[in-house]
């Protein structure tokens, strides 16, 4: 078992807010792995979650880890893509 992170580092800002189908949005580490830890098994276990976590626990660069969580949720069908673009577009003007 591998140590508890710090709150300190679980406090860390993604690279950018991720919004997810169910309402919800990812905005620090600490979010990220609350939403990973409450996954039904049958998602946990796939490839792009497990990645996600193995990035956190070694504390890979803040892109890095919400890049791998971007395709997580892609590859669910839980990021929700009409609020990210709705948020790119805000940001561009």
């Amino acid at each position: 078992m591998s140590p508890p992170l710090p709150p300190r580092y679980l406090a860390t800002k993604l690279a950018e807010p991720l919004p997810t189908t169910d309402g919800g949005v990812l905005r620090t580490i600490g979010e990220a792995v609350a939403y990973m830890t409450a996954l039904p098994h049958h998602r946990e276990i796939k490839q792009a979650w497990q990645h996600a976590c193995k990035l956190i626990l070694g504390r890979a660069p803040v892109e890095a880890i919400t890049r791998q969580l971007s395709l997580a949720l892609f590859m669910d069908a839980a990021l929700d893509l009409g609020a990210a673009k709705l948020r790119r577009a805000r940001t561009r003007r």
